[in-house]
């Protein structure tokens, strides 16, 4: 069992975000910061199609998807790790999806994900605490962009 702990951004002050560091697979090591939010209404996890190629593998397949006005395609991707505040997670399926605005270089953490944590979230500490069983996630997808299993 893996327990950790993160600060939640104060500024955003009506979402659960926070930060964490990807693996970029061109250059083997981890980003500076990078913005994550916790997406609770959202399935899938999502990273934008621009710089997704530096943090996931892109897979062949592809879905349709309605995403905060955008409506189109979506490829389906791994991403490689993500070090949250030292615990690092591994081989999270997401989609990479274009989008813009304020959350553009965000990563948004959808149920494929946090499903598996226990987790808290508090404002009055500004934090989330979670724990979880294991930490390399895999995901296969069938022919239909649903996700058919979900831990090693």
């Amino acid at each position: 069992m893996f327990t950790f702990s993160i600060d939640l951004d104060k500024t955003k002050a009506f979402r659960y975000a926070f930060s964490v560091k990807l693996w970029n697979i061109e250059s083997k090591r981890y980003s500076k910061n990078k913005n994550v939010m916790l997406d609770t209404g959202a399935f899938n996890t999502i990273i934008n199609k621009e710089f997704a190629p530096l943090y996931a593998k892109i897979l062949k397949g592809e879905t349709h998807v309605a995403l905060g006005g955008y409506v189109g395609k979506a490829n389906y991707c791994i991403i490689k790790k993500m070090n949250i505040n030292g615990h690092i997670i591994e081989n999270i399926g997401a989609l990479a999806v274009p989008f813009d605005g304020e959350l553009k270089y965000h990563v948004l953490i959808g149920a494929n994900t946090i499903n598996n944590w226990k987790f808290t979230i508090s404002r009055q500490e500004n934090n989330l605490s979670a724990t979880e069983q294991r930490t390399n996630y895999r995901y296969c997808y069938n022919s239909k962009g649903q996700v058919m299993s979900y831990q090693e």
